[in-house]
């Protein structure tokens, strides 16, 4: 089992413990539903590393914020991510998995 034992990493940075102690609050609402979650994160079983990635998040949502300030740069950019992203399309992946792996064809279409 994958696991990273976060907590030390969240105690060393204030703002991650904040963050969780307003989830495990209810700040965001869903108290309950995010409590194991929290449990895991703090309590050294963090299976998706979210302990370890979250000052990187952090920084990655201040350069979008930053970006965002600059409307052209902003839409410039969100016009090139789209444009890009075409080779990504969970259509391409869902019709290679089907022909590569599973050996279908799609249905047609009866429409």
């Amino acid at each position: 089992m994958r696991s990273f034992s976060a907590s030390a990493c969240l105690h060393h940075h204030l703002q991650n413990h904040s963050v969780v102690r307003m989830v495990r609050d209810g700040y965001f609402g869903f108290q309950d539903y995010f409590e194991s979650l929290c449990d895991k994160v703090e309590g050294g079983n963090d299976f998706y590393l979210l302990g370890y990635d979250f000052q990187s998040y952090l920084e990655a949502q201040a350069a979008a914020d930053k970006a965002f300030v600059d409307q052209e740069k902003w839409t410039r950019m969100s016009i090139l991510s789209t444009a890009g992203s075409g080779r990504f399309s969970s259509d391409r992946t869902i019709e290679e998995y089907a022909e590569k792996t599973w050996g279908i064809e799609p249905c047609k279409c009866p429409f």
